[in-house]
């Protein structure tokens, strides 16, 4: 017998302060699934399929993706093909930024920042 999936207050409010980014962002999508709860996709535009989907069943982990979703918007931006971690000081100051709006409400998971940067 399936399990009803149950709605969970803090992944809630780590998707509405990212609303705005996940609804304009080609690459990403975020479903309800009444079997499995909250599924974040990340999507191809080339071959218009969706490449994984990922149960999320914690807020921080939540965070910790779209934190890494952000900073990989900027690598593309500036023509890098590497991860934040390989990030020049530049890059990680534009990745910082960039999430400063995110961090300041979600100030619980501002340390999810830092960690982009460590190997």
């Amino acid at each position: 017998m399936i399990q009803d999936a149950k709605k969970d207050a803090k992944i809630e409010r780590v998707c509405g302060v990212f609303a705005d980014y996940i609804k304009a962002s080609p690459y990403i999508d975020w479903l309800w699934s009444d079997k499995l709860g909250y599924i974040l996709t990340q999507i191809s535009l080339e071959s218009q399929e969706i490449m994984e989907s990922r149960v999320i069943m914690d807020a921080e982990r939540l965070c910790w993706i779209l934190f890494n979703e952000v900073a990989d918007d900027v690598l593309q931006m500036t023509h890098n093909d590497h991860i934040a971690y390989e990030a020049d000081p530049l890059e990680q100051a534009e990745i910082r930024k960039r999430l400063k709006p995110y961090m300041e409400r979600l100030p619980e998971y501002a340390g999810l920042c830092d960690r982009l940067f460590e190997k």
